[in-house]
């Protein structure tokens, strides 16, 4: 039956480990078969996550890092190449959001910050695995975009947000055309509004009905992290749900 894991003793980073997102992806990953070192910001969270995870917290590991700062970055691929050796799946879930300005009103601090939570997140950790990945001749990353990063609609007042996420799609496509020849894919998955808590709590009024799983979408990032996805590089999977 283990031989069936998907996942089986693959080496996966997950940034954004936490989140509602990325906790349901975490578990997944877990459940079939992968070992997991997960970069986190709130301990607190973490800690809950790994109770959650049952007899799978044995091959889950912890790195405090933040993943917008070079140093960061470089703790967290430390840890997993220390304990491992390697790292077969990057999966670039750390991200977030911020709107309600226009441009002509939005803040140099918050562009910043969306650039850096979002678009410098994923590319520090690409290019700290890359080399690792090329080494082994194998790999796996996936990142989060967003709709209004493909899409016009609902990109007012959310600009700083879908230039961010917009970058993602581009740095992925830009690392699946660089590493063909190294057996290493890099895709993007393109959710609308995923159900969780939080967004419940912020958008009281929307249909929740139409929102998309973190669950079902952790699937997708389980089949683009497989090897049945090995002949997918440089999309854009839409997660839409009903939206």
């Amino acid at each position: 039956m283990a031989e069936s894991l998907l996942l089986k003793d693959k080496v996966a980073l997950v940034t954004g480990a936490s989140g509602a997102l990325g906790s349901a992806v975490v578990k997944l990953l877990l459940d079939q078969g992968a070992l997991v070192v997960a970069a986190y910001r709130n301990a607190q969270k973490f800690k809950e996550l790994a109770e959650s995870t049952g007899e799978g917290k044995t091959a889950l590991s912890g790195v405090e890092a933040d993943v917008t700062l070079e140093t960061g970055v470089e703790r967290l691929l430390g840890e997993a190449i220390r304990k491992h050796g390697r790292v077969d799946v990057l999966l670039n879930l750390a991200g977030g959001y911020l709107g309600g300005q226009e441009i002509a009103q939005t803040q140099e601090k918050d562009w910043d910050f969306l650039i850096d939570l979002n678009l410098k997140s994923a590319f520090l950790c690409s290019r700290a695995v890359l080399p690792f990945m090329m080494k082994e001749n194998y790999g796996r990353i996936v990142s989060v975009a967003a709709r209004p990063a493909v899409e016009k609609k609902g990109r007012v007042k959310s600009g700083a947000y879908a230039v961010s996420k917009a970058g993602v799609v581009v740095l992925m496509e830009t690392i699946a055309e660089e590493v063909k020849k190294f057996n290493i894919t890099a895709n993007c998955i393109v959710p609308s509004t995923i159900d969780t808590p939080e967004n419940r709590r912020d958008i009281p009024a929307g249909d929740f009905s139409k929102w998309v799983k973190p669950e079902d979408i952790a699937a997708v990032v389980l089949f683009l992290a497989s090897e049945f996805a090995s002949v997918t590089s440089g999309a854009a999977i839409p997660v839409y749900g009903k939206a």
